[in-house]
């Protein structure tokens, strides 16, 4: 029999060894899957906003999810302690982490409801999940949880845990710590707390969607009653500011209709979320958040550091703010819109943005969204494929009546001027001429031009596409532009340069897409086109002369659409392409519009401003520069109608190339005739 007992103690002894061996090992074991514990502790911060910088490095924004204020201990008042430790971990300065007690009540209390009515977690094992461990329901989070739970009780004191725990539980609606749901909900600092307040902001970390008082008041009020019993019970008040505090009324700031007849002394307000924006420059700051969101999980995006290096100059976003939100017309039609934006021709980098006028973070934003018809701003793609079909400015197009079917399209002004050159074909803008040059040349090879643009401008298989009848949104537009800027390239348009984690180090780097599709000779005519506009033609109103009466190298063209529902004006220097679009968002008629009268004038104010105040210093178009130096091209002054060398008044500036064939018949005969000479 001795025996026989003397084997059960063994084996119940070897038992409890291998079961403490055990435990031993499951603990070491996921022990080593977690960081060194000691530098995780110490190195916990909540949660990193992710920060936007502009070209120069100026911060322009912050994305996040949640507000945190830190709060110190000795800040928060001993009712709000009490109302936590009531309702979450009465024996939170008792027990070691975890609380038996609270375990085996929480088991009793589920087993007789037969459901999940009440958890068990501590102050400090809430801590080590929220800020440590991920929320899924595995057994090896929980023992993750029990270890990191021992580590940090020995590592801190209870004061210690108890703050970090304050400042780390959520109260719904991005709102982290226990000072700033005071703040946002109450709009009090946590020090001026009352006990009901006290009450009501302990019980929402619990459910924070279901206990918000902003979203279920009375569910919250119920909580409230709660916590106060328990706090009662366990002798944190008295029974006078128990049924003080019953008494008092909470209330929604959108049902107060008269505040000065609110007892603020008796009732609180519940205010609405504040709306945070700390945007420099919100319609670009929308197309970062957009990028993040496809590249990054949320997480990362909202919670990790991420810094985000992008293309925006800010000096010259704010100009452009400035001077698209107090031009005149703007201000004085109120359901007037537009947008405006700046990409930088040599890379795509997108430098200023205006989604529209006093544009909001996430709001509609016209200058990436807006399509519409683009009028004679799609002029000089039809005059560009008729020089590809070999065109020169000085070719003659009869400027005369055309009919199609039922289609009789006219003049601006019905006026017919006969016979007159590229140059002032589209300096004035004449239908007539955009209308037999693409006849001229085809639609085919126009849809050849555009796809090789790769800028979603898509003309109608019509005559009508010599007028604009083309759909495009402002970002495509001066993409498309962008060839007549840098000599025949097409760039991407360009957001984020690059992201880096909170240490620096780089997760992405985006270079410049450049693609040549045109020669230079072909595109350096098409620009020239465009500053004559500028010079003498619709565009004049755009024409820059800076505070020291200097004038700039650019070009442009106007855009105006049937009933003036939208008004354009796109426009080139030697560094940028830009376009401005006006109208109305339900696309309704404006009275008598223009782009040269109406979009032309913010495009100069914009570039005046930002070339006075130095932030931009035009250079010239090199690339035109080099063709005449090496002797492709060359400028001659003619007349605007003729084409012709002539004493008239309406010379313009032509740009024409040297024919090769020419000139070497002409070297050949003179050649010949020394020789005949010599002879």
């Amino acid at each position: 029999m001795k025996k026989f007992f003397r084997i059960i103690l063994a084996v119940c002894i070897l038992s409890f060894l291998v079961g403490v061996i055990g435990i031993f090992g499951v603990v070491n074991h996921y022990k080593k899957e977690l960081p060194n514990i000691s530098e995780l502790i110490e190195s916990y911060s909540p949660s990193i906003p992710t920060r936007v910088y502009d070209i120069n490095g100026k911060q322009i924004d912050e994305l996040y999810k949640e507000i945190r204020v830190p709060v110190r201990i000795e800040e928060v008042p001993k009712a709000s302690k009490d109302a936590f430790l009531a309702i979450e971990d009465r024996r939170f300065y008792t027990h070691y982490g975890i609380d038996p007690i609270g375990i085996l009540r929480a088991i009793a209390i589920n087993i007789r409801y037969k459901s999940a009515k009440q958890g068990a977690s501590t102050f400090t094992q809430q801590l080590a999940r929220n800020a440590f461990l991920s929320h899924d329901k595995k057994l090896s989070r929980k023992i993750k949880e029990a270890i990191l739970t021992i580590e940090i009780e020995k590592t801190y004191t209870k004061d210690e845990i108890f703050e970090k725990y304050l400042n780390e539980i959520y109260f719904g609606e991005g709102d982290y710590g226990i000072k700033s749901a005071a703040k946002s909900l109450f709009h009090k600092d946590i020090k001026d707390i009352n006990i009901p307040e006290a009450a009501v902001l302990a019980g929402i970390p619990n459910r924070p969607r279901y206990y918000n008082p902003r979203r279920n008041l009375k569910a919250s009020l119920n909580r409230m009653k709660v916590i106060l019993s328990q706090m009662k019970k366990f002798k944190m008040i008295t029974k006078e500011e128990y049924e003080v505090a019953m008494k008092h009324k909470f209330i929604k700031i959108d049902d107060v209709k008269d505040m000065s007849k609110v007892d603020l002394e008796n009732t609180t307000i519940v205010y609405n979320r504040a709306v945070i924006n700390k945007s420099l420059a919100p319609s670009f700051t929308d197309l970062v958040h957009d990028y993040l969101i496809e590249n990054f999980d949320e997480e990362a995006i909202y919670n990790d550091g991420l810094q985000v290096y992008t293309t925006l100059n800010f000096d010259m976003q704010k100009i452009a703010e400035e001077t698209f939100d107090n031009y005149k017309p703007l201000l004085e039609d109120e359901k007037l819109q537009g947008a405006m934006i700046t990409i930088d021709s040599s890379n795509g980098y997108i430098t200023s943005i205006v989604g529209g006028k006093n544009f909001k973070p996430r709001n509609f934003n016209r200058a990436i969204m807006a399509n519409r018809q683009i009028g004679s701003s799609f002029k000089p793609f039809v005059y560009f494929t008729s020089i590809l079909d070999g065109k020169s400015e000085n070719t003659i197009v009869e400027d005369s009546r055309f009919v199609q079917g039922n289609w009789a399209p006219r003049n601006y002004g019905t006026l017919f001027r006969k016979n007159v050159t590229l140059v002032e074909g589209l300096n004035r803008s004449i239908n007539m001429v955009a209308i037999k040059l693409l006849k001229g040349t085809g639609l085919n090879k126009l849809f050849d031009v555009t796809k090789k643009l790769d800028s979603n401008l898509n003309p109608p298989r019509d005559l009508t596409a010599a007028l604009g009848s083309v759909s495009s949104s402002p970002l495509n537009l001066a993409k498309a532009y962008s060839v007549f800027s840098n000599g025949g390239y097409i760039v991407e348009p360009l957001v984020v340069i690059e992201v880096k984690d909170k240490n620096g180090n780089t997760l992405v780097k985006n270079t410049p897409k450049i693609k040549k599709v045109f020669e230079p000779q072909d595109v350096a005519l098409t620009t020239n086109l465009l500053e004559n506009s500028v010079e003498s033609g619709t565009s004049r109103r755009a024409k820059v002369i800076t505070k020291r009466g200097k004038r700039i190298p650019q070009g442009g063209k106007t855009g105006t659409t049937n009933d003036s529902r939208s008004v354009w004006y796109a426009g080139i220097t030697p560094e940028y392409a830009t376009t401005v679009y006006l109208g109305y968002d339900d696309n309704t008629k404006m009275h008598k519009k223009t782009g040269g009268g109406l979009a032309a004038p913010i495009w100069r104010q914009y570039y005046k401003k930002i070339i006075d105040e130095g932030y931009y210093t035009p250079s010239k178009f090199e690339f035109i520069d080099n063709l005449i130096i090496n002797g492709d091209l060359y400028y001659q002054d003619l007349g605007a109608l003729s084409g012709l060398r002539e004493s008239s008044k309406t010379k313009r500036k032509f740009l024409l190339k040297i024919n090769r064939i020419e000139l070497e018949k002409e070297k050949k005969y003179n050649n010949d005739i020394q020789d005949i000479l010599y002879k």
